[in-house]
């Protein structure tokens, strides 16, 4: 959403999620940890284990400008000088200037060159709104939210633009462009919002063992800190990046300010969105199901106390039926059923035969919510109509009593047509819902079993934390989605694609899954020979260790030290980036070399499978030379075209 509290034109409708709903922070006046406290308790910390002083102390920031720390600052693990240089404005040193959208930017203007003039027009009028805003003084600027304003005008705008654009690739190179503007406008307003309530607090509550007004500059730099480590995010999406926002939103949600926790929340709506889609149409479920059965045979039992016996033919089919839902996934297990049978049934010294038609429907409960797999109990409803066939007495043979005798036996039958009825159709509810649960909860049970065994669990031993963000029902698809992210990882931050309308099953994986999953593979700066390491991915996915038969032997391989296993996803295609320290292949060694390969998805039956697209692209020092050759050899058996994932 551009602006907190207001919707916006998305065309898919589940761009973004809602996020789960936060643990509930305790009043102002109960909370004892305040912000200069934190970073006095942090100093505390790092003193009593022997590191030094952080080079930027409170001080020492606000004297070179309250984002000082961000200029050429690097984090553990981050190879990568920061290229954002959010400068405070000369001509007032007290407001903190917006960070550097450089990707926004460079978004916008490949936009505004396209030969349509719609779309061309609309990211040349986002970019005039853009620098509008950044012209102002930053988040503590009060004509900062007049601008802000101005530019989340331009969201809504870019998304019709897109609606009405025929081409795909511009329409959604459009929405992506919208949708980048929509996060920065809904991030900033918060972060605006939150400096002003600062401002607007009396001194007294704001004030620390450092000073008051000290205490608004520290607090504005946290947020502008936060604000900064968001852009390179997105200009980088490295992980050393990832962290750094998660250790900002740490610190800033431990400010006892209700603007802190807008903050936190408008950016973990927008930067840990959910990463993994699951939209399952309900005609798929039913073409997994047991197709119709017909089964005949004697049967036995008793109605008002008597006993019948006799042959029936019971024809049954299964279905599922969608319970529309806005947060819970809810379906019924649908066992429809005709019975036609004959009987017997003893009544003293006659016997009356029937045809009977019976029907009955059973459905149950299935449903799936943050707190798992929930089973209810099988409820049913039948009906059946009884012929009277002929009444048989042992009287038949003696003349006026035979008829007699079996006028009383019709005319008791009617009179307990009703009662039979009533008891027959008791007894065929309770029969197939007993059915129903005695094979369904098994084969359920099974089901999720296997499913937390072979997906859920290997989730969590990744250390991905997966969690249910979302679940809906319509009446047609019920639809999963899910954040894959660990503590310190963020999760996703673009629209995904439109997923076809008719699509019986549709799985969406963005990027940031995969890429959360292979840093916590902890490649980085490992040596490792390539039988070990498809043992590790194998250990580390909970799947059997097999080590492919044609991958090359004696092979070993140093990963980077930072971003070793990359993965985009572009143009349709799923692009892979390996960097490497070293690969050694018997006396042959090579050193900083960077491969990418290309996968397109393809279907095979049900399975899904990502077959390499071209050749394996070498680049780095490491690769030019005389045994160039050698190393696309490798390379090539590592990506087998033959060998799709």
């Amino acid at each position: 959403m551009p602006l907190p509290g207001e919707e916006w034109n998305d065309p898919d409708g589940v761009n973004w999620t809602e996020a789960a709903p936060g643990s509930d922070r305790e009043p102002d006046q109960r909370r004892t940890g305040r912000l200069l406290e934190r970073i006095a308790d942090r100093r505390t910390d790092n003193r009593a284990a022997g590191a030094a002083p952080p080079a930027g102390r409170i001080l020492d920031r606000l004297r070179s400008g309250p984002l000082g720390g961000l200029r050429g600052e690097r984090r553990p693990g981050d190879d990568r000088v920061a290229s954002l240089d959010p400068a405070v404005s000369e001509s007032t040193p007290d407001a903190i200037r917006w960070p550097d959208p450089a990707r926004l930017v460079t978004q916008l203007k490949a936009l505004s060159s396209v030969k349509q003039a719609e779309p061309a027009r609309w990211a040349d009028g986002a970019v005039d709104s853009l620098q509008a805003a950044l012209a102002t003084g930053g988040p503590r600027d009060a004509d900062a939210e007049a601008a802000l304003i101005t530019l989340g005008e331009a969201v809504p705008a870019g998304m019709t633009v897109a609606d009405a654009l025929t081409d795909p690739s511009l329409a959604s190179q459009t929405r992506r462009a919208a949708l980048a503007l929509a996060r920065r406008v809904a991030v900033w307003r918060a972060a605006a919002a939150y400096c002003r309530e600062i401002e607007d607090r009396p001194r007294d509550a704001l004030a620390g063992e450092v000073g008051a007004g000290l205490t608004a500059e520290v607090s504005a730099a946290e947020a502008i800190r936060l604000l900064g480590w968001l852009e390179r995010f997105e200009s980088s999406r490295s992980a050393a990046d990832a962290a750094a926002v998660k250790h900002a939103l740490h610190d800033l949600g431990a400010t006892p300010l209700p603007g802190a926790a807008a903050l936190c929340h408008a950016v973990e709506e927008h930067y840990l969105s959910p990463n993994f889609r699951l939209a399952v149409n309900r005609e798929f479920v039913e073409r997994m199901l047991p197709r119709s059965t017909v089964q005949s045979g004697p049967f036995q039992d008793f109605v008002l106390g008597r006993k019948v016996r006799g042959t029936r033919t019971v024809e049954q089919t299964t279905a599922v039926r969608f319970n529309p839902h806005p947060s819970e996934i809810r379906m019924e297990l649908v066992v429809s059923g005709e019975v036609a049978s004959r009987s017997v049934a003893e009544a003293g010294p006659a016997e009356v035969h029937s045809r009977s038609q019976a029907s009955f429907t059973v459905a149950k409960p299935i449903q799936v919510s943050a707190n798992g797999l929930t089973l209810g109990a099988a409820r049913g409803n039948a009906s059946n109509q009884t012929q009277l066939a002929n009444v048989q007495t042992s009287f038949d043979g003696v003349p006026l009593v035979g008829s007699l005798a079996r006028g009383i036996v019709r005319n008791q039958h009617d009179e307990q047509r009703d009662e039979a009825r009533r008891e027959v159709n008791q007894k065929i509810i309770s029969r197939a819902c007993r059915e129903v649960d005695g094979q369904a909860e098994p084969q359920l049970a099974v089901m999720g079993e296997e499913i937390r065994k072979r997906a859920w669990e290997p989730l969590v031993r990744l250390g991905l934390e997966p969690r249910a963000m979302a679940l809906e029902t319509t009446s047609d698809v019920a639809t999963a989605r899910l954040r894959l992210a660990g503590g310190t990882q963020l999760a996703a931050h673009t629209p995904r694609p439109r997923a076809p309308a008719d699509a019986l099953l549709s799985m969406q994986v963005h990027e940031s899954s995969v890429n959360n999953a292979f840093e916590r593979f902890e490649l980085a700066g490992r040596r490792l020979g390539l039988e070990d390491l498809a043992r590790l991915v194998c250990e580390r996915l909970g799947m059997p260790p097999r080590v492919p038969d044609d991958l090359p032997e004696g092979v070993e391989v140093t990963f980077a030290a930072a971003q070793p296993l990359r993965v985009e996803c572009r143009d349709g295609l799923v692009h892979v980036h390996v960097s490497l320290d070293a690969l050694e292949s018997g006396r042959r060694s090579w050193h900083d070399i960077v491969s990418h390969v290309a996968y397109k998805p393809l279907t095979s039956g049900a399975q899904v499978l990502l077959e390499r697209d071209g050749p394996v692209q070498l680049s780095g020092p490491g690769h030019q030379g005389r045994m160039e050759i050698a190393l696309r050899t490798i390379f090539g058996k590592v990506f087998a075209k033959e060998r799709p994932v």
